[in-house]
C-alpha cells in the first residue's frame, strides 16, 4: 500500500458547483492508482465537497435547500455537505454510484483560486 498526496487548484467565481469527476479520474490514471481510495479535501472556507448527480434541476434544488436552512448567507453549508468525500478506485476506475459525480461546492461569495487536496492510497501500477 502506498500513499500520494495531489493539489488540485480550481478558478471559482464564488458561488458555483463544479463537476470535478474528470479531473479526479485524470489523476487517478496518471498516478497509476490501481485499487485503493480517492479521499478528496478542501479547507477552503465556504467550500465543500460531495458526490451529487450532476444535473440542473437537482443542483437548483440543493441551492434552494441550503437557502432555506440559511446557511449560503452564514457560511456554514460544509457542516451540511461535508469538507471531503471518499471514492473507492476499482481497476483503475472510480466506483462512483449511478449517475453520481463528484463536485465542489462554493458558496463563499470570494472569486478566485481554491484548492482540494487529493490522497490517493491503495495498490499502484509498476510498485
Amino acid at each position: 500500500m502506498k500513499i500520494k498526496i495531489v493539489k488540485l487548484t480550481l478558478r471559482s467565481s464564488g458561488y458555483e458547483v463544479q463537476d470535478i469527476t474528470a479531473h479526479v479520474a485524470q489523476l487517478v490514471k496518471e498516478n497509476g492508482l490501481e485499487n485503493g481510495l480517492a479521499i478528496l479535501y478542501t479547507n477552503e472556507r465556504g467550500c465543500s465537497v460531495a458526490e451529487i448527480e450532476y444535473e440542473p434541476e437537482l443542483l437548483a434544488d440543493l441551492e434552494t435547500f441550503l437557502q432555506k436552512v440559511g446557511c449560503i448567507d452564514k457560511n456554514i453549508c460544509n457542516v451540511l455537505i461535508g469538507k471531503n468525500t471518499f471514492v473507492p478506485v476499482v481497476h483503475s476506475s472510480l466506483f462512483l454510484g449511478q449517475f453520481k459525480n463528484i463536485v465542489f461546492v462554493d458558496v463563499s461569495r470570494v472569486d478566485g483560486e481554491k484548492s482540494l487536496v487529493i490522497v490517493l492510497e491503495g495498490i499502484f501500477k509498476n510498485n
